[in-house]
């Protein structure tokens, strides 16, 4: 398994919220659409050509 610092940040968090939810797949759904929710001004949508959120990450209005 790759041990590059960043990828262990993100295994570390994706187990804390997986234990957080009680490794209950349902739950982790739950949560991740209530952080979505709550963070919704920070997200850019996925169906944002790129070269538009390259933009609006560059020039935020």
């Amino acid at each position: 398994m790759n041990e590059e610092p960043t990828l262990t940040r993100i295994r570390n968090a994706r187990q804390r919220i997986s234990a957080k939810c009680g490794h209950d797949p349902e739950k982790i759904v739950e949560y991740d659409i209530a952080l979505k929710k709550q963070y919704q001004d920070r997200l850019i949508p996925v169906d944002t050509p790129l070269y538009q959120r390259n933009s609006i990450l560059q020039n935020p209005s």
